[in-house]
């Protein structure tokens, strides 16, 4: 019985050392980037697309794009087009190479900084990024970005960039996901 008490006493501790490395793994996110993942309400997923106005041409990249749910819910409504995510984080990363891992040669999952990305292939872009993030971002799409190229932010707005259109999407006061703000490159 004793060896049996042993056992379960390393095993236990085994667990809470590999649960206190996981945890530290995904909280990285928050040392290492100003872009912690928060992802946006999957319920606003088709908001979001709608708002992209996705075309069978499209190629639209998701900058922080977490688990990829944006992504996929774009690749159901217009199978056609080129999905691209980018993440930095290594567990969101994961977590998106295995929720699209049947889903074709259209969707891919690049991990890194968006940042030392090139974005030019982009014609349709996602962010849920803070406006700090945001306003650091601009000059990069400015300089990347082909004209026409149509930008949708969730909640956050550029300083120095104007919307062309705000689609508040009627949620309630304290939530997270509460307007979509459209730019034109």
């Amino acid at each position: 019985m004793t060896w049996l008490l042993l056992i379960i006493y390393i095993l236990t501790i085994i667990t809470a050392v590999i649960a206190t490395a996981l945890v530290l793994f995904w909280e990285s996110s928050l040392i290492f980037t100003r872009a912690p993942f928060i992802p946006s309400p999957a319920v606003i997923a088709p908001e979001i697309i709608d708002a992209l106005e996705l075309d069978e041409n499209s190629v639209l990249y998701d900058l922080g794009c977490g688990e990829g749910h944006v992504l996929l819910a774009g690749k159901s409504k217009q199978p056609k087009a080129k999905f691209v995510g980018i993440e930095r984080s290594w567990v969101p990363y994961l977590a998106a190479k295995y929720k699209a891992r049947e889903d074709g040669r259209n969707l891919e999952f690049i991990r890194s900084n968006f940042f030392k990305c090139d974005l030019s292939p982009a014609n349709r872009v996602f962010v849920y990024l803070f406006p700090g993030l945001m306003n650091d971002l601009l000059p990069k799409l400015q300089k990347e970005l082909k004209p026409g190229t149509r930008l949708v932010s969730c909640d956050f707005e550029f300083k120095d960039k104007q919307p062309v259109k705000i689609i508040d999407l009627n949620r309630p006061k304290n939530s997270l996901g509460r307007r979509l703000l459209i730019y034109q490159f």
